[in-house]
């Protein structure tokens, strides 16, 4: 439609999505956790990204300290991958793999609260007129 053919268009979906997903978990978890602090640290974490990850000019263009936390940002694994599907057609398993860990992490770490948060609430004395 507008002309935009990737090397390898499925795998460009499905790294967004992905994505996409990846730092849903990560804001969810933060918001979770820490409420309107979490909300706050999660902006603060977009703004990291968007000069560490590379996106928007090389990382070896960058200060030191960018350079330092370019690897442990989730948008330059997102950044790489989109860049092996869209332009270079290599492979982008690397990019994946951080990326489902990292979901899988804080997805593991929002059922650990959760599941704390309902034994807590079992152990709770509510009488059965209460709960009704």
């Amino acid at each position: 439609m507008d002309g935009f053919n990737p090397v390898h268009p499925w795998a460009t979906w499905g790294l967004t999505v992905l994505g996409a997903i990846t730092f849903m978990s990560i804001v969810t978890w933060l918001n979770l956790i820490l409420g309107k602090v979490g909300t706050f640290l999660a902006m603060i974490l977009l703004v990291l990204q968007l000069g560490g990850s590379a996106g928007t000019y090389p990382i070896q263009l960058s200060n030191g300290f960018f350079e330092a936390i370019h690897p442990y940002l989730p948008l330059s694994y997102i950044v790489d991958g989109l860049r092996e599907t869209i332009m270079i057609g290599s492979s982008a398993w690397n990019a994946i793999f951080v990326l489902l860990v990292i979901f899988i992490i804080f997805s593991l770490l929002q059922i650990l609260h959760y599941t704390r948060l309902f034994l807590r609430m079992r152990r709770m004395d509510i009488p059965k007129e209460a709960a009704v």
